[in-house]
């Protein structure tokens, strides 16, 4: 947005701001619909709409109106909303109570570096394509857009691979009752 659009950094985070508040204000709704209907019927739809807003990011570029960019980005936050709830809830309800501790730390630890290797994968692509761009004469703006564009491709071919993987996430068994100190 900044780089491409022009758009300041006060106005990239005010584009931004609906996508977030989406995510937090569907939180709990999607707690309420997990614990009735289970993680399949969140989870199904989430990783859809991820994946649509990857492909529609790839379509972005120099041109795109900062309009269109917060409206995919209210989506891939309602879906990725639709995705964290069911998926922790899922993951680290399948543990016994005395490994929730330690469930708790895998979950956080997988999540920081899952998003580390995601970032580095999307700059790596980007720089890498835009270089290149640039190197054939390629103006910087346009460069970096279909550097951008490369990248989120390559998000959008991997958020593939969490559609049919939604179907397979199940809500683990209630176990019984633990009691306290025990």
């Amino acid at each position: 947005m900044q780089d491409v659009l022009g758009m300041t950094a006060l106005a990239t985070g005010l584009l931004l701001l609906p996508g977030g508040l989406t995510m937090g204000l569907l939180a709990p709704f999607v707690g309420r619909i997990y614990d009735r209907r289970g993680p399949t019927l969140l989870l199904v739809p989430g990783s859809i709409m991820v994946s649509a807003a990857f492909w529609t990011m790839t379509m972005m570029g120099e041109t795109t109106e900062p309009w269109m960019l917060m409206i995919t980005h209210i989506g891939m936050s309602a879906g990725l909303s639709l995705l964290f709830t069911p998926l922790f809830t899922s993951g680290l309800g399948s543990l016994k109570p005395n490994l929730y501790s330690h469930g708790s730390a895998v979950v956080g630890t997988v999540q920081q570096l899952a998003g580390a290797a995601g970032t580095a994968l999307f700059i790596a692509v980007m720089t890498s394509q835009s270089t290149a761009l640039m190197a054939q004469g390629v103006n910087e703006v346009s460069a970096t857009a279909s550097g951008i564009r490369g990248a989120f491709l390559c998000g959008a071919i991997i958020s593939l691979f969490a559609i049919p993987a939604a179907f397979l996430v199940q809500r683990p068994p209630l176990g019984e009752p633990v009691a306290i100190g025990h």
